[in-house]
């Protein structure tokens, strides 16, 4: 007989206690429970980073390398500062994928990727598998101790009566 885990008692004790009530309650209950589970079995609301000895150019070229090697589909990139961007996809299970790429310093960039709402811990230790292969090293869990963020360029005024442009967030 196969084991129950913990949290799927949570589930079905969710799922028992909508029994009795009617109509939506009880569809909402059990959208609780199946909700808890997922969220427990993909580790909860989830960002995977990793960092590389790399520039955030040239991460951002081995990530849409590393999206085709797993899958991903590539939508998009956005450049949010000038040490700072963003790449979209949608993987297989049509989950919406954001890599976020930031320079720590010249040469070390943080790679954190999110795939769908609660995250998905297959899906983006793949990815980083693949972006490790595609860039020919291994990442670390933290930034090198020397490491601090570069400081960001003063923002430049606006001329007068002129619009100024928000980035999509």
């Amino acid at each position: 007989m196969q084991k129950i885990m913990p949290y799927r008692w949570l589930a079905l004790a969710t799922i028992a206690a909508a029994v009795p009530l009617s109509g939506c309650v009880a569809l909402l209950g059990a959208g609780a429970g199946a909700g808890a589970v997922t969220y427990v079995e993909n580790g909860g609301v989830a960002n995977y980073y990793a960092y590389y000895p790399v520039s955030v150019a040239r991460a951002s070229q081995a990530t849409q390398a590393a999206f085709s090697q797993v899958g991903i589909q590539y939508q998009g990139m956005i450049q949010k500062t000038p040490s700072e961007v963003m790449i979209e996809g949608s993987d297989a299970k049509a989950q919406r994928v954001k890599v976020n790429i930031t320079s720590m310093a010249t040469d070390v960039s943080k790679v954190n990727i999110r795939v769908g709402t609660f995250g998905d811990k297959t899906v983006s230790l793949d990815f980083q598998r693949a972006l490790a292969s595609q860039l020919g090293m291994q990442p670390t869990a933290q930034a090198p101790a020397s490491v601090t963020p570069p400081a960001a360029p003063a923002p430049a005024a606006p001329a007068p009566q002129e619009q100024q442009t928000i980035p999509l967030q």
